[in-house]
């Protein structure tokens, strides 16, 4: 497989779902016996504590989201809506956005980084393409100075892209289904309508540390998770 713009060999990784062309910045997702180019975003550092060497890039699909929701049996007595207000709330006055995971297909990676991402609604600043490779193979880090060891995630600076568009948007309700679980007390059942619209790859800059409070491993370097960190 070849880029279409440039004719080099487009990057292949176990598993993945799109494939990278370096050179150009973009990305290729096979659809139907066909290649079609994905514009990537790379999101800018934006956290105000220390950034570590090792940066490293997470893929996620962002998507303009709109829910509805008709009923849910719970033992709270708000509107049935009220979970998805928040978000927009949190939004505002941007529409808001629903986050899935793209680099791991984890489900404690998925629901933790995904739900996080869309209660923060973080303001991200983009630039279009994927940033440069460095090389970086699987390996222990640590411990210094009292740390404990850390599995390197098994990639370079950019994740692989596990999930492809169609089935980033069926993951989209179980993120959804996270939030609800999480703001809803005792849900039982809901009744929901989820569109999605305007799917964009983005590259979010993190660090993978075992330290860090979320299970999954990793820290956002974005400022609205700089709280999650002691």
């Amino acid at each position: 497989m070849v880029c279409s713009v440039c004719g080099q060999p487009l990057e292949v990784h176990p598993g993945a779902a799109l494939f990278p062309c370096r050179r150009c910045g973009l990305a290729f997702e096979a659809v139907d016996d066909r290649l079609v180019r994905v514009q990537p975003q790379t999101a800018a550092i934006t956290t105000e504590l220390a950034v570590p060497a090792e940066v490293r890039f997470l893929a996620v699909w962002r998507f303009l989201a709109s829910v509805e929701v008709s009923a849910k049996q719970c033992t709270s007595a708000s509107p049935p809506g009220a979970a998805w207000d928040q978000v927009r709330r949190a939004a505002a006055p941007e529409p808001p956005f629903l986050y899935v995971p793209a680099f791991s297909v984890s489900r404690v990676t998925v629901h933790q980084i995904g739900l996080g991402l869309v209660q923060a609604q973080p303001l991200l600043e983009l630039t279009a393409g994927i940033p440069p490779e460095w090389p970086a193979k699987p390996r222990l880090v640590g411990p210094e100075k009292g740390e404990t060891w850390a599995i390197d995630p098994g990639f370079g600076a950019v994740s692989p892209v596990l999930l492809g568009r169609t089935d980033a948007e069926t993951v989209a309700h179980f993120v959804y289904l996270a939030l609800e679980s999480r703001v809803t007390p005792e849900l039982r059942s809901i009744d929901y309508d989820l569109s999605l619209t305007g799917a964009e790859l983005v590259l979010l800059p993190a660090v993978y540390d075992t330290r860090h409070v979320r299970d999954s491993n990793w820290r956002l370097l974005l400022r609205e998770f700089d709280g999650l960190v002691a």
